[in-house]
């Protein structure tokens, strides 16, 4: 008579059929080509948990007629894609020159503005807001059906109609079928792309990207324009990323999103080449519309900008405004990487830091400052994310 098979001997068989299986999704994973950026000395992601990190954007500015008051409107950190702003701070230097500031949210329900009203002085004055932001480790996919549309017309500096970008949108898409491939191919031609010797760097749209290489202004809009010349939504995205914190010194930073086709806005990083730069890393300040980018040469957009960046992607003055000589270094803005928490604290952390920022928001809408100061953070962090949570909702 046959020995019937124990219970435990079921457990260790069933067990160990586990075990080989993962071993070979592990192998399969281990075997898929993996990403690596054509500069990987620029980017450096950060743990798989969500990130704080705070950040200062400054204008410096001055006006021809003593005693007049103009306005300086930055892009603001909106709750786009599950990130949150836990702390903000607008101030001017000296202090008198700010009359007043305002957060006010834009038409399109994607971004937000800081509008401050200032009365500059003598050869000008600095105007600066400060904010501390959360971003998680993965995107908060929300889906826009038809609204992802507009993102297919050519522009003043996304300019898909062009026909060398058209000719090279059709080659690159020579033997491609997907467009997820395509986009990774789009990505790493324009962040390799030099462009020819002795053409000029003056002007940050696509066109001048092509023949001259760039900026990472003139890699966002090329790689969108060839995006959309094949039929592909695409949009720029101005942001601040948490990599250049090492350093510290920076201006602004800018990136791709297309509609990918699973339904979604997918990052990738033309300048760096990347295809899906991480989530964490991202401080997302702008993304322009069709209607932004065919303001990219107006002459009032460039009193802070060399032609061709979307209108409010970046710092705006007022007609009575002017931009002031106040620094040798064009990096005037700064960012800084706080804390990258443990990915098994992510659902704690960002619910928390999203029922602060709903009153950092209400609180700006008013024009008042709500600050955390960096020193009442890093003593809640260092007991615990759990601690530093109930220090966001107010309950320690």
């Amino acid at each position: 008579m046959p020995l019937r098979p124990s219970r435990r001997f079921y457990t260790w068989a069933m067990l160990s059929i586990a075990v080989l299986a993962l071993f070979g999704l592990v192998q399969k994973l281990d075997q898929k080509p993996k990403e690596e950026p054509v500069f990987p000395q620029f980017y450096k992601p950060v743990t798989h948990g969500p990130t704080l990190s705070e950040f200062t954007l400054r204008a410096p500015v001055m006006v021809k007629t003593p005693g007049a008051t103009g306005t300086v409107t930055f892009p603001a950190p909106s709750n786009y894609s599950g990130q949150v702003v836990i702390s903000l701070e607008v101030k001017s230097d000296p202090p008198s020159v700010l009359k007043s500031w305002k957060w006010k949210e834009r038409p399109d329900h994607l971004n937000s503005l800081i509008e401050a009203r200032v009365a500059p002085i003598g050869k000008g004055s600095w105007i600066t807001y400060t904010a501390k932001v959360l971003v998680p480790s993965e995107p908060v996919v929300r889906t826009m059906l038809k609204q992802h549309d507009p993102w297919l017309k050519s522009t003043a500096c996304v300019q898909s109609s062009d026909p060398e970008i058209a000719a090279l949108a059709k080659q690159l898409a020579n033997g491609v079928t997907d467009r997820d491939e395509y986009a990774y191919k789009v990505t790493m031609w324009v962040a390799k792309n030099q462009g020819l010797k002795g053409e000029a760097f003056n002007a940050l749209d696509a066109k001048r990207g092509l023949k001259c290489g760039g900026s990472c202004t003139n890699r966002a809009n090329l790689c969108a324009a060839i995006l959309r010349a094949n039929g592909i939504p695409a949009r720029t995205v101005a942001h601040m990323p948490t990599w250049a914190s090492e350093s510290g010194k920076f201006y602004q930073h800018w990136l791709t999103e297309y509609w990918s086709e699973d339904g979604y806005w997918a990052m990738v990083e033309p300048t760096i080449g990347i295809k899906h730069p991480a989530r964490n890393t991202v401080i997302v300040l702008a993304i322009s519309s069709p209607d932004d980018e065919n303001k990219a040469f107006d002459a009032q957009h460039l009193r802070l900008s060399m032609p061709g960046s979307p209108y409010l992607s970046l710092a705006e003055l007022s007609p009575e405004l002017y931009a002031a000589d106040l620094s040798d270094d064009d990096a005037i803005n700064e960012i800084h990487l706080l804390k990258s928490f443990p990915f098994q604290s992510e659902p704690r952390v960002m619910t928390a830091a999203y029922r602060r920022s709903l009153k950092v928001i209400d609180a700006a809408k008013q024009g008042n400052n709500l600050i955390l100061d960096n020193a009442t953070v890093f003593r809640t962090i260092a007991k615990s994310p759990s601690d530093f949570a109930l220090f966001l909702d107010g309950r320690l």
